[in-house]
């Protein structure tokens, strides 16, 4: 691009800039002025607005004659923020993309999902508030390089989302999820802030050029401390175990639209953070990829086995988040082995594997929130041992939950395959590495997630047929039916990007790539065989597969053509000697994953209620067996840990006494060292 042409193109860009700004601040005067009955639609209409110009400046810069532009596209001088610089490269063009769509179909969802609701006009306002700053809060710590300004993007990302997860805020369950959600940011905050901090103060820079500084003089072991800060910082919101806990109480608690958006999106500001910042390392990344790469394994590991055994759907959704997380960190990890040890191949396949999987995951974990907000709408429940049936009530519901649940369990005709086949493939690669050592890694890595492939497919296997198979399993207050096309068009619309996806897998994978080279300096000329090889892999893949689907969809033609001419005779099936079947013979969740919840009982600690059956019991009187299932992470390490902290500070309760003159009292000491402090350094 010439200079001529680049500064056009910056002004264009800035243009757009201004033009978001603009539109965020009369999108959010729109939603507080508008009469109560207009305000979702004003609402849908402003997250449009802001998705809409955010979109399109991704599609600008992640165009071919943009992909090679600077990343800092302006720079101006504040008296109090320094220097503040756009960044709008093709990684940010990439989150962007993918956060505005999901807003945009999720507001549409939400418009009709929040009509049940009969919410007061007062919450309507700021909750489709709340969500308009949470979309503004990302695209500004996506377009950035200033310190100041990231934090203060991410606490409107973080404020906004904490609003939109209480909704329901006269549940205490609610508050209380929403409080755990705010805190754990918080946390993410602090820790983000010692890094930013540490940066600042040997560098004297407050924008992402600090980082560059503080890598370039660091050592490696400087530099692994520097990573494992920020990894813990923006591990917190990806959910990285052990800083998941807010994720399975945030999800349930909020609408199904906003849990869409923060499993799809919000949670991805993390792995932006990662990547963007893991960029300036210059040495200590094989052992920052390692430890990664085992943050990843655990978490995915972890995140499937709880999601097979908990009942409540969209708590399970949620600890599926965790599993995804899970994945895309281990191609981030297996990213910075390869950047440590000079294998661009193997860089190359971790990076673009967990881009890849960044978008499949926001789009089907979205639409399995917005199935599973559907279910909610008709059941008025969450626990899945109470439903049944519903296929026969619902079927559009339990076709979108059965394809994203194919999706999600990485198989085809779906994006999520390609991206974790990418994935799949850098461990081969890693096979080639030199040593003993780190192909017993990534063997030990490959084998993990095909463990966790295996258990996803159970843990949906059983969520769906526990849902939407066999005969309902309690008598609901009202008879369940399929809600209206309004809540149903939004998942039709995330089908087609993901079919997209499968169908043209060497497009999204060359601009990954793209990304790649321009943010971690991986030309795709060194690495021509392995690009191509696997693009044209992957791209056969897909086209064998559509064949044999194509295949499979004509011969059903063909017979149901064939068989419109014929009578039809129906029957029931065999029912292996049970003349009428009867709802208490049918599999339960926890009966389906026994074997699987038996086998990691050491991190599945639970409760059981059930009296067994003794040999002198002739005619066994009824029974009824309760059975729980506890976060390992939260029940056996937070909540002890809590309960220690707050033991200790109650020995202190005597300072909070009461009596104002002692209030004074400590108001005036508090004065006096501050003083003498001064007056001594």
């Amino acid at each position: 691009m010439g200079k001529r042409a680049q500064t056009f193109f910056v002004k264009r860009i800035m243009l757009f800039i201004n033009l978001f700004i603009a539109i965020v601040f009369v999108g959010i005067t729109l939603v507080l002025s508008v009469p109560a009955r207009r305000t979702a639609l004003a609402g849908v209409a402003s997250t449009i607005g802001v998705a809409a110009v955010a979109i399109t400046l991704a599609v600008k810069l992640l165009a071919p004659e943009a992909l090679g532009c600077s990343a800092c596209l302006a720079t101006f001088n504040h008296d109090i923020f320094g220097s503040i610089g756009v960044v709008c490269d093709g990684l940010s063009a990439w989150f962007i993309a993918i956060v505005g769509f999901v807003f945009v179909v999720g507001a549409f969802y939400g418009k009709a999902y929040i009509k049940h609701y009969n919410a007061a006009s007062a919450k309507l306002k700021l909750h489709w508030t709340s969500v308009i700053v949470t979309l503004a809060g990302m695209v500004i710590l996506f377009t950035t390089n200033n310190l100041i300004i990231f934090l203060i993007g991410w606490e409107l990302m973080a404020i906004g989302s904490f609003f939109a997860v209480i909704f329901e805020s006269e549940k205490t369950t609610v508050i209380k999820a929403g409080l755990n959600y705010f805190v754990q940011s918080h946390i993410a905050v602090l820790l983000i802030t010692v890094a930013f901090t540490w940066a600042y103060s040997l560098t004297g820079d407050l924008t992402f050029g600090a980082f560059e500084k503080f890598f370039g003089a660091a050592n490696a072991t400087q530099s692994f401390v520097m990573m494992m800060i920020l990894v813990s910082g923006f591990g917190c919101k990806a959910g990285l175990i052990p800083f998941h806990s807010w994720l399975p109480h945030a999800h349930p608690a909020a609408p199904s639209h906003i849990s869409a958006m923060m499993s799809g999106v919000i949670v991805k500001a993390g792995i932006y953070g990662i990547l963007r910042f893991g960029s300036f390392m210059t040495c200590g990344q094989t052992s920052c990829g390692v430890a990664i790469l085992a943050i990843g394994v655990l978490s995915g590991l972890y995140g499937i086995v709880n999601a097979a055994v908990h009942g409540d759907f969209k708590r399970m959704l949620a600890y599926c988040t965790i599993e995804n997380v899970g994945i895309i960190s281990m191609g981030i990890g297996v990213g910075f082995i390869g950047l440590g040890l000079s294998s661009d191949g193997l860089a190359l396949l971790g990076f673009a594997g967990a881009m890849l999987h960044t978008l499949n995951h926001a789009l089907f974990k979205s639409l399995l929130f917005f199935a599973a907000g559907n279910v909610y709408v008709a059941t008025h429940t969450r626990n899945m041992e109470q439903l049944g049936g519903l296929i026969h009530k619902m079927p559009r519901t339990a076709l979108l939950f059965l394809l994203g649940s194919i999706a999600v369990g990485g198989l085809p005709p779906f994006g999520g395959f390609i991206s974790e086949f990418v994935i799949y493939g850098s461990f081969l690669q890693g096979f080639q590495l030199d040593g003993v050592a780190l192909p017993v890694v990534m063997a030990l890595a490959g084998g993990s997630l095909a463990v966790i492939g295996g258990a996803s497919m159970m843990a949906f296997t059983k969520t769906f047929g526990v849902i939407f198979l066999g005969t309902p399993r309690t008598a609901l207050p009202h008879e369940p039916r399929e809600v209206g096309r309004a809540m149903l068009w939004p998942a039709y619309i995330l089908i087609i990007p993901i079919f997209i996806f499968f169908a043209v897998p060497a497009l999204f994978f060359e601009h990954a790539a793209t990304i790649c080279d321009s943010l971690f300096a991986i030309p795709i000329d060194s690495v021509a065989d392995t690009y191509t090889s696997f693009s044209s892999l992957i791209e056969h893949i897909s086209w064998a597969t559509i064949a044999l689907v194509a295949l499979v969809a004509l011969v059903f033609f063909i017979r149901t053509t064939a068989m419109r001419k014929r009578a039809v005779h129906e029957s029931n099936t065999w029912g292996c000697g049970y003349a009428k079947p009867i709802k208490g013979i049918q599999y339960t969740g926890n009966s389906f994953v026994g074997t699987l919840a038996d086998l990691f009982r050491i991190i599945l600690p639970g409760s059981s209620r059930y009296r067994q059956i003794t040999t002198e019991e002739i005619f066994p009187q009824d029974r009824g067996h309760i059975s729980a299932n506890f976060d390992f992470c939260e029940h056996s390490v937070i909540e002890p840990s809590t309960k220690g902290l707050m033991r200790f500070l109650d020995k202190f309760q005597f300072v909070q006494n009461g009596y104002l003159q002692r209030y004074i009292v400590y108001g005036l000491a508090y004065v006096i060292i501050l003083i003498a402090s001064a007056t001594i350094f």
